[in-house]
């Protein structure tokens, strides 16, 4: 199996709000995406996948949603709280921690990968000593 690999960026605000502890507050992450997919081989291309197309794709699935936003988990205080707030708000239906992210952004690329391209394993990366990880 042939596989590869894409680093993206993006910087991103959150909250927890049922956290009991600072991170109950606003603060950020210079988040860090590695996505892996695999396919087979184009004979035209000699490549599973242009990297420049995985990178319109992660445009559009990832980083238009998340790339400088607040992401908030979507309840009635939050709503309240940020009401007046006129930057760029990401709604989750979960609280927005690395686990629930990661699986959002899993449902966000699947979407739009090509059906003959399948994708093996994601990482994000909260800090650089901590991240979570989906993989196949």
């Amino acid at each position: 199996m042939i596989s590869i690999t894409k680093k993206i960026e993006f910087e991103s605000a959150h909250r927890l709000s049922n956290y009991l502890g600072p991170c109950k507050e606003i603060h950020g992450h210079t988040y860090k995406l590695e996505v892996t997919v695999t396919g087979p081989i184009d004979p035209d291309t000699d490549m599973v996948m242009d990297f420049k197309e995985l990178k319109k794709i992660l445009q559009k699935a990832v980083l238009n949603h998340l790339d400088h936003a607040l992401i908030l988990k979507e309840s009635e205080e939050n709503r309240k709280i940020f009401s007046g707030y006129s930057g760029k708000i990401t709604w989750m239906e979960t609280e927005p921690t690395a686990e629930r992210m990661i699986q959002w952004i899993f449902l966000q690329i699947r979407k739009e990968l090509p059906h003959t391209i399948e994708l093996v394993d994601l990482t994000l990366y909260e800090t650089s000593g901590s991240f979570a990880s989906w993989k196949k």
